[in-house]
């Protein structure tokens, strides 16, 4: 009787293992569902047509690591939420599980969002209008007519490191308003993130001056997550993993071949 109670004793202790061994649900906010946030224009990350609140015929770097994390973290299904870029920094609780927007990391924004590990390192770029000297310095910039981005980290590189002598212009939460200013001739210069900059002068050739150099600022993109998200460990964890085997590196050379941008100094 004893080892009858001994054996019952083993397989109920080796039942408890191994239900502890169990990976633990990931807290998304459906149940076995991934609600990615997305905002466009943004070439080469997210390609396709924007409809109502979400994106048809979808392709892109962003797009693509998604659908990657996505089979990381074992979820089979993916629903992409328009998610504008002005919206992203409310302490408000999201809709989507992570946005993945090109946004920067910083500890600003922290401090009402949670963001995943970095997946993508960036500087800013410099988008020149057609006609104009090309600008061959930092310092020759600060005698130009520049534009931003609202919210962006290329606007507070103007406005707190740049310091030009004229009062950059700033267009609103898409940039598609600043890239048709510079474009249109009405600012000289936009500074925003290299990769969206090359990714626009790529896909309108012709319709500005190029992009004549990159600021060297140390940048990385991050998910953005709702503050203090459960999800972020399991992401985070996605993303490393993403990087130790090259799945990112491949994605960003399929998706954002860029050349390689000289550096201003």
């Amino acid at each position: 009787m004893k080892r009858v109670l001994l054996a019952a004793s083993i397989a109920a202790l080796a039942m408890t293992a191994t239900a502890g061994a169990r990976p633990l649900a990931v807290p998304t906010k459906q149940a076995g569902k991934l609600i990615v946030g997305f905002d466009v224009p943004a070439p080469g990350f997210w390609n396709g047509r924007a409809t109502g609140t979400t994106i048809k015929n979808p392709s892109g770097f962003e797009f693509a690591l998604s659908q990657a994390i996505a089979k990381k973290l074992g979820i089979g299904k993916v629903q992409y939420l328009r998610a504008p870029f002005g919206g992203l920094f409310s302490p408000a609780p999201k809709k989507y599980d992570f946005a993945f927007e090109e946004v920067t990391i910083t500890a600003q924004r922290a401090k009402v969002v949670s963001f995943s590990a970095p997946y993508f390192d960036a500087n800013q770029g410099v988008l020149i209008r057609k006609g104009l000297t090309k600008p061959t310095s930092i310092a020759a910039l600060k005698a130009l007519q520049l534009c931003a981005q609202v919210n962006t980290t290329g606007l507070a590189y103007i406005q707190h490191t740049l310091r030009p002598a004229k009062k950059p212009r700033v267009y609103s939460a898409s940039s598609s308003a600043a890239f048709d200013a510079v474009e249109g001739g009405q600012c000289d210069a936009l500074i925003l993130d290299v990769p969206i900059v090359v990714s626009q002068s790529k896909k309108k050739p012709g319709a500005y001056g190029g992009v004549v150099g990159q600021i060297v600022t140390h940048e990385g993109y991050g998910a953005v997550m709702d503050k203090g998200s459960k999800l972020k460990p399991f992401l985070d964890n996605a993303i490393k993993a993403l990087k130790a085997d090259g799945t990112i590196k491949r994605l960003q050379a399929k998706w954002l071949p860029f050349t390689r941008v000289p550096i201003l100094k």
